[in-house]
């Protein structure tokens, strides 16, 4: 039984850790909802919008198992790795999996920006590829190692 004084207490961090789990989701999910989109920032004649979005659609439908079989692949990795005696073999064909498996989502996005290229003008498609760069660009930030990590 806890201690009618703890209940308070329990009830209150409990509210804290739902409201804090709340915000983080919904901040997640603004982010990724008006997160802007190639084609969609772009001044796009209504039947050109409508194509690109489109084909949008579809690459995000055909590109979601191959994101859910890398996830379980790259779980199956840590598995591996987090065993007692992870076999070194295991773990290179593990590896090679889930090299295929980024490959095959390489091939679908070529495949699907070169779709969309064919969608739009010239004009269209430089600030289609800029907006691609600068997201790219936006991903591939990473802050630069403190003094510490880069002597470990």
């Amino acid at each position: 039984m806890i201690p009618r004084s703890w209940k308070g207490i329990l009830l209150a961090v409990s509210l804290c850790l739902n409201a804090g789990f709340l915000t983080a989701y919904g901040v997640h999910w603004y982010g990724h909802l008006h997160r802007p989109q190639p084609g969609r920032d772009m001044a796009l004649p209504a039947d050109v919008r409508a194509r690109v979005e489109a084909n949008y659609k579809a690459f995000r439908r055909e590109l979601l198992p191959m994101e859910s079989q890398l996830a379980a692949q790259r779980a199956k990795l840590l598995d591996l790795l987090a065993s007692d005696q992870p076999s070194p073999q295991a773990i290179a064909d593990q590896q090679a999996r889930i090299v295929a498996v980024q490959g095959q989502i390489v091939q679908m996005l070529t495949r699907h920006l070169l779709e969309q290229k064919r969608l739009l003008t010239p004009e269209q498609q430089r600030q289609f590829f800029d907006h691609i760069r600068r997201r790219v660009q936006e991903h591939d930030h990473r802050p630069p190692l403190s003094n510490e990590e880069k002597h470990k």
